[in-house]
């Protein structure tokens, strides 16, 4: 059983917040009818730059390229937007097969995450998201050697992440991925060896991904990917633990939830429960119902009525969609952006302690300790490392004021 109403009243003050550009671009997605009066407050620049931000024009403009309301320079310059990004996500699929051969050539296994691929499957073409990198997840032992074959092909490491055999140790037990980068493609690539930093804590067993995945053929090539549920958890986490500040993340949700069968969403669900990330799920279900009109199950709009915290978790999802092109760019050194900062931290923090427990906060505030960025500033040799964890606040500290320095330029 289903009920027909999107679960607005508890986020309905934080939906009034929303600016009007963000209120149209999500009309816009749920081809909602828009009053005069609307258009009239809409800053079309703004609104075209949300549009760029939030990575909604693969899911956007096929449903409102015939739009008759639009401006007709807005809808022009939407309509290049998206050829543009056609062009960019056939490259980024011709990039991931050709990887994937090489992969396979030399007896590497690797699973897609996100990307073409999940536009291919629930689309049926590679062409309605917008992708910014390639994720591919690996099997731990083959980590090295699928980047030496990637360094043979001209990538490189975005930033030097270690530089010591105990910060590598360091390295791949607290983070889940090198970030490499093609600089005559203009491609990045992801190598994670598991889904998640937090995979000790939220429990996405490696073993259980392989066994559950599925083979799709592609131009000659089997291609491994997450099994639905799988897959569906794996989106819901990704986009909580990015505050779900990019609207194309809840756009998949959206989509994925469409294209399944009714029960769907109550399997995942108690799945999510059986890994401890239940709260994520709810989240995202919460949000989807909310901004794209999506139909849940009674038991789980029970089970979200029931749980303050998914409230509180969606509240915080809206701030940040909100604040996205301030969260983007580098602004000045004021006593209000230092607010703004501050601020966005205790909603962080906040965030990890709805999600799960006190071991989520934990293992974030880990993270600020744990910074390879402050290694290439300044790091103690290997056989006194901890002392790093001692510098470790003061050097947080110059890469704050450093991003600000920076924005001045």
């Amino acid at each position: 059983m289903t009920s027909p109403a999107p679960l607005f009243s508890p986020l309905q003050a934080s939906l009034d917040n929303l600016s009007a550009e963000l209120k149209l671009l999500i009309k816009c997605r749920t081809n909602e009818p828009v009053e005069a009066e609307e258009l009239n407050a809409i800053n079309w620049p703004l609104f075209l730059q949300l549009v760029k931000s939030h990575r909604m024009i693969g899911g956007l403009y096929p449903i409102i390229y015939e739009n008759e309301w639009l401006p007709v320079e807005v809808k022009e310059r939407l309509k290049t937007i998206y050829n543009q990004n056609k062009l960019r996500m056939l490259t980024f699929t011709a990039e991931l097969l050709h990887i994937s051969k090489a992969f396979q050539k030399n007896g590497i296994n690797s699973i897609p995450l996100k990307g073409p691929m999940l536009s291919y499957v629930y689309h049926g073409d590679f062409m309605q998201r917008v992708c910014h990198d390639i994720d591919l997840l690996l099997e731990p032992a083959q980590i090295e050697k699928a980047y030496s074959i990637l360094y043979d092909e001209g990538y490189r490491m975005m930033e030097e992440v270690y530089a010591t055999p105990k910060q590598k140790e360091v390295y791949l037990a607290n983070f889940h991925h090198y970030c490499l980068y093609h600089e005559t493609k203009d491609i990045i690539v992801e190598l994670h060896w598991r889904l998640l930093a937090t995979q000790n804590i939220l429990t996405f067993p490696n073993a259980e991904l392989w066994k559950n995945a599925w083979i799709e053929k592609i131009s000659g090539i089997n291609i491994r990917l997450l099994s639905k549920y799988d897959n569906f958890l794996y989106l819901c986490v990704h986009g909580g633990q990015h505050q779900w500040k990019r609207l194309f993340w809840l756009n998949d949700i959206a989509v994925v939830i469409q294209k399944e069968e009714p029960r769907f969403i109550t399997e995942a669900y108690d799945l999510s429960k059986q890994r401890g990330i239940g709260n994520y799920v709810l989240q995202a279900l919460q949000l989807a119902s909310t901004l794209y009109k999506i139909i849940l199950p009674a038991s789980i709009i029970e089970e979200i009525a029931r749980k303050d915290s998914v409230s509180h978790l969606s509240k915080i999802a809206l701030v940040h969609m909100n604040a996205l092109l301030s969260l983007d760019k580098q602004e000045p050194f004021s006593l209000k952006t230092l607010r703004e900062k501050v601020s966005r931290f205790w909603l962080h923090y906040t965030s990890s302690y709805y999600y799960g427990d006190l071991k989520n906060v934990v293992h974030e505030a880990k993270v600020y300790f744990i910074n390879p960025a402050y290694w290439s500033v300044f790091a103690f040799p290997d056989k006194v490392f901890l002392l790093n964890y001692v510098a470790a606040p003061f050097l947080w500290g110059y890469h704050f004021f450093q991003k600000f320095k920076k924005s001045d330029l």
